[in-house]
């Protein structure tokens, strides 16, 4: 007995197959539309995104990582957007990133690095497969929020034409329906059997997949918090460990970092924590009467205590002049400057003489290291620098304290009063303007500066020649360290090992 088929039906085995076949199309396009979104934007849009992030204050290694991971999130877009699977957007997405950044990235990591004196410094694996590890998770962080707006775009584009033409062709299919009916047979009654809608059936393949999504995407939220210091510093921070200097047999070789605290009586018994560099031979038995020269490094904003030794190398650059005894040892602290919520501190007196961080630093602070560790007391064996807002407050406070400090190095750092703390009183700003008060404070003049600058670091570039010849005009003894580069860590790290070389201590002109 034959089973009536209504004409221009299909059979469910043909039309399992076209399911099997639409179900593979989503995910092609997908990767498709992925693939070519993604290398159009490479294409059109990074080089004008590097520009103006390179115009915004990063240096070129964040500017590609972050051009890349904005690619990234492009192509998962234009996936979701097209085909609206995870599944054909996700791998595209992360296949652009690797050939686009991550193998040139891991290719340069590779290769030999030196410090700014030459020194080798070895290669760490395991930081450098943390790293990798670390900028595939933000990759695939960025491509599965492209690929979900992307998604979530088409649904509100496109579902609604969709429905409105399945509404439209409604009509035309139960036309055809009702003419390739059979009629109906003598002494049987009409069918009233409603015809149950197909059963979802369960997929292992999309069940593992859904489980597979859900522990990539858990695995990579907890990779991408470890990654604030590849958007803060660098992404190869941490990639290679300090020189391996020979020394005397007995003699430590590497100094050590402590932090402390205390309550500062101007700020209003606030309890301020702080890092100690103390040089390698300060706590040997040898050592017990000796006393070192200090050095204060203050960090720019958004800034905290442990930048110095983590962006700035500076507890590395230290141990290695030591070690290969091209300076004296010496202690450096590292304190915190930041202030009120929302505004920057600028390591100054703020003008309502609510936040006095400069007489944190200049006195509490000072008085405080002195009295608690071995140092040498005195100007011509104590200075001051910093990075940026911390180049500033280094310059502001040495002017304002120079019976306190005798040296100032300051990298890419501004010599006018900026930010709110200043208040609007004209003159209260010019009086925490270095490139004014040093022309009207007679024993500032005194002091020694080391500017550090970067020829592709506007504006601080040129704030920074314009303050060299204030002091030229002035007669103030000044070092300028041009370095090819951009506002980053790099070139600071550079500077700071140039002016550890330079500070000679116990020689400046008031001693």
């Amino acid at each position: 007995m034959k089973t009536w088929q209504p004409s221009g039906l299909s059979t469910d085995t043909d039309k399992r197959s076209r399911r099997s076949l639409r179900a593979f199309v989503p995910p092609v396009l997908s990767f498709v539309g992925a693939l070519l979104g993604g290398a159009l934007l490479i294409v059109g849009l990074s080089s004008g995104l590097s520009a103006l992030l390179i115009a915004l204050g990063l240096d070129v290694q964040r500017t590609q990582m972050v051009t890349a991971l904005f690619c990234c999130a492009g192509a998962g877009f234009c996936g979701g957007l097209v085909g609206r699977r995870f599944i054909g957007a996700l791998p595209a997405s992360l296949l652009l990133f690797c050939s686009a950044y991550l193998e040139d990235f891991i290719a340069s990591e590779l290769q030999p690095v030196r410090d700014p004196g030459g020194q080798l410094e070895p290669l760490n694996v395991g930081a450098l497969v943390h790293t990798v590890l670390m900028l595939l998770a933000l990759a695939f962080l960025a491509a599965f929020a492209g690929c979900a707006i992307g998604e979530a775009l088409a649904r509100a584009l496109f579902d609604p034409v969709a429905q409105a033409w399945q509404l439209l062709r409604a009509p035309q299919r139960l036309a055809i329906l009702w003419k390739t009916a059979p009629p109906p047979q003598p002494g049987l009654a009409p069918s009233t059997a409603i015809v149950p809608p197909d059963q979802p059936q369960f997929h292992p393949l999309a069940f593992a997949g859904s489980w597979l999504l859900a522990v990539l995407l858990v695995t990579s939220l907890v990779l991408a918090t470890g990654s604030g210091d590849l958007f803060l510093f660098a992404p190869d921070t941490g990639i290679h460990t300090p020189p391996v200097i020979r020394t005397a047999a007995g003699r430590p070789n590497k100094g050590t970092v402590v932090k402390d605290s205390f309550a500062s009586p101007s700020l209003h018994g606030q309890r301020r924590s702080f890092l100690v560099y103390l040089p390698p031979s300060y706590n040997t038995p040898a050592a017990q009467q000796r006393r070192y020269p200090v050095l204060y490094l203050l960090h720019g904003s958004p800034g905290k205590m442990v930048d110095w030794i983590t962006g700035g190398k500076a507890e590395q650059s230290a141990d290695t002049l030591i070690d290969l005894g091209k300076i004296p040892e010496l202690i450096m602290v590292f304190p915190d400057g930041n202030g009120r919520p929302g505004a920057t501190s600028e390591w100054g007196n703020s003008s309502d003489r609510q936040q006095l961080l400069e007489n944190y630093v200049a006195i509490d602070l000072v008085q405080y290291i002195d009295s608690h560790y071995r140092t040498i007391p005195a100007p011509a064996d104590r200075a001051i620098g910093g990075n940026s807002m911390g180049g500033f407050g280094a310059t502001n406070i040495a002017i304002h304290h120079p019976d306190v400090f005798g040296f100032v190095i300051s990298l890419g750092g501004y010599y006018r009063a900026e930010g709110p703390i200043w208040g609007s009183n004209p003159a209260y700003r010019r009086a925490n303007s270095p490139l004014y008060t040093i022309a009207s404070n007679r024993r500032s003049q005194q002091l020694a500066f080391f500017l550090g600058a970067a020829t592709r670091d506007q504006p601080y570039y040129s704030d920074t020649l314009q303050f060299a010849q204030v002091l030229k005009q002035h007669h103030v003894r000044y070092t300028l360290d041009i370095e090819k580069g951009y506002h980053s860590w790099h070139v600071w790290e550079t500077q700071l090992y140039h002016a550890l070389l330079w500070l000679h201590w116990g020689q400046t002109s008031a001693s």
